[in-house]
């Protein structure tokens, strides 16, 4: 049985050096891909090649690198992109070889899908290839750049701990190409012939080269224009000129060209986005909207699992006021899944989150306040939300949360029937409160909790502090049958009445609005975290809507936790203990919140 012929592939970050280590590999005798993707940025050369590139954008997210789509699958695309790309390696008397900057998060799957592999590791320092995606403008921010170069550098290192690798220096290959490029020649044993030497020293641009202040877009439509002038019909150079053009904001030409796309005739998912780059354009040129409507339907109707045209609809109908049909059309959208067998996903935040996002905010202009805040929820609860939109979902869930309180005040009839009947034998989680000044607001506080703590069953007491036998304690008696009434003088320690492990404290005037598993959830934080001995229901100990949720870089998760924080101060209002971790608290101890803020308390 013959083994299959390593692949050399080149990690790195984006603006890493990737793109040059790999031109110099090509002149070196590797093959890097049979067609390449076009870069548009100063240098038009990335020397990925295309189907991969595809793959690639398909598979993970840009910049987070995170992963989006089925394991088996991918590893089945890659498995087949490998084959391909040895057989072609084969004919053509070269040595295969690769090349992304999101490989480098998928090392692991590499060596699954494609077996052995070479590691061509191109070191550059951080700085320097966040000052190159600076000035590039690439993302949002440069915070974000760090992020991403920072999270592809650690995958990378971190999965080749104890691999052998290949390195390359990009400051060094630029001062010094010769010796670098001999240097990686010999050990990667390539026999190269002196020209393939020289060629390869040659195509190294050095800094005093690089060119400056040019604008990327327009070096692409003056290399692919003079093409698509010469053979109307070359696909790629229209497309390619649809696209640049769309980039560029040039709204007219890009529709132009992606009608004549059109009737070229190319591959159902490249006519969906000329399609759908035709009523983008559309949209911006300020034509009716009525006639960009129709654009967007007909894009979907040409590719009804995509949810893009719905999404856009959406956006503008809501942004137009005419939240009911921009409600509808954003549901549509939202219901629709990552479409599993497509390989160009754009925008897979939208299928994520973004038309959800449109939803919620529509119910919300609806008065549809229980969907508007269930929607919010379900988003914040997602981890690829940028901050600056977490924070606004966080603001547009409180906007429900009036409704919410309103609804959480009322007095559960069936459910207090059912605990009052229920058989509780054994006490492993109680839930306390403190008499109110009146039966009215400890009543509020207990429906509260009784109306959104939906695993309430898991609760084998429910017990109130008071001052002895009195008017108060028989009215609380007669609506909250279940409860138990302990004396307890002001100051009293109110830990020596709790029985079982955990202990969830509720002082009064304090009113839940949002249904969860709160038992579940913060048992599960127990769990996971052995040195924490309180669990805050509100993130931050918030006692009024903050319209914050907590940032994604400071949560943790576990299995049934949801997303939660750990702190070093302990919550003043509603939270639940663990007994045993109490009872033997030190100065190692931790505390912890839930990630938003879901109770309330009116009189602070």
């Amino acid at each position: 049985m013959s083994v299959a012929e390593p692949i050399i592939v080149v990690l790195g970050p984006w603006c890493g050096g990737t793109s040059a280590v790999a031109k110099v590999l090509h002149h070196l005798g590797v093959l890097m891909g049979t067609d390449f993707d076009v870069a548009v940025r100063e240098l038009e050369d990335t020397w990925e090649d295309s189907d991969l590139g595809i793959l690639c954008r398909r598979a993970f997210s840009t910049p987070g690198a995170q992963l989006q789509m089925d394991v088996p699958a991918l590893q089945v695309m890659l498995r087949n992109w490998a084959d391909k790309q040895r057989r072609a390696a084969h004919v053509a008397g070269r040595r295969p070889g690769a090349k992304h900057p999101v490989l480098c998060v998928a090392v692991e799957l590499l060596r699954e899908a494609w077996g052995p592999i070479v590691p061509v590791v191109v070191d550059r320092p951080t700085e320097k290839v966040v000052a190159s995606l600076n000035r590039l403008g690439w993302w949002k921010d440069e915070q974000e750049r760090v992020e991403s170069t920072q999270r592809l550098i650690a995958a990378r290192d971190q999965a080749l701990i104890d691999s052998p690798t290949v390195r390359v220096d990009f400051e060094e290959l630029r001062a010094t190409p010769a010796v670098a490029i001999r240097r990686l020649a010999d050990e990667l044993n390539l026999d190269v012939t002196e020209e393939q030497f020289q060629n390869a020293v040659n195509s190294v641009v050095g800094k005093q080269n690089m060119p400056r202040g040019v604008d990327p877009h327009q070096q692409l439509i003056d290399q692919y224009l003079p093409r698509v002038e010469n053979d109307p019909d070359d696909s790629l150079s229209v497309h390619l000129l649809a696209q640049t053009y769309f980039l560029k904001k040039d709204f007219a030409n890009a529709r132009k060209y992606s009608e004549r796309l059109i009737e070229i005739g190319v591959e159902d998912e490249d006519e969906f986005f000329a399609r759908l780059r035709i009523a983008q354009s559309m949209e911006n040129l300020d034509v009716a909207w009525l006639d960009v409507q129709d654009a967007y339907l007909k894009a979907w109707e040409f590719r009804p699992n995509r949810a893009e045209p719905f999404f856009h609809i959406a956006r503008n109908l809501r942004a137009q006021g005419r939240y009911r049909l921009g409600y509808l059309f954003a549901k549509l959208a939202a219901d629709m899944p990552l479409p599993a067998g497509d390989m160009i996903i754009n925008d897979p935040a939208l299928y994520a989150w973004r038309a959800l996002d449109e939803q919620a905010v529509c119910a919300s202009q609806l008065g549809q306040h229980a969907e508007s805040f269930a929607l919010c929820r379900r988003l914040l609860q997602q981890d690829g939300i940028p901050d600056e939109h977490r924070d606004r979902i966080a603001a547009n869930r409180d906007l429900a949360a009036p409704a919410m309180l309103e609804a959480s005040k009322q007095y559960p009839e069936a459910l207090v029937r059912d605990l009052t009947g229920a058989q509780r034998d054994f006490v492993e989680v109680t839930i306390s409160t403190v008499a109110g000044r009146t039966p009215a607001e400890t009543e509020a506080t207990l429906n509260s909790v009784l109306n959104c703590c939906r695993d309430v069953a898991y609760v084998g007491r429910f017990l109130v502090f008071d001052h002895g036998d009195s008017p108060d304690r028989t009215v609380l008696r007669h609506r909250f049958p279940f409860l138990d009434f302990v004396e307890c003088p002001p100051g009293g320690d109110l830990r020596e009445h709790i029985q079982g492990r955990y202990w969830l404290h509720v002082d009064p005037g304090w009113l839940f609005f949002a249904p969860d598993n709160y038992i579940t959830r913060i048992a599960a934080v127990f769990n996971a975290e052995p040195h924490v001995f309180q669990v805050g229901v509100n993130f931050a100990d918030a006692t009024t809507l903050t319209g914050a949720s907590a940032s994604e870089k400071n949560v943790r998760r576990a299995q049934n936790t949801g997303r939660y924080v750990i702190t070093d101060v302990m919550a003043d209002g509603p939270a639940m203990f663990d007994t045993e971790r109490l009872d033997r608290a030190d100065e190692n101890s931790m505390f912890a919140t839930l990630d938003e803020v879901l109770c309330l308390n009116p009189a602070d």
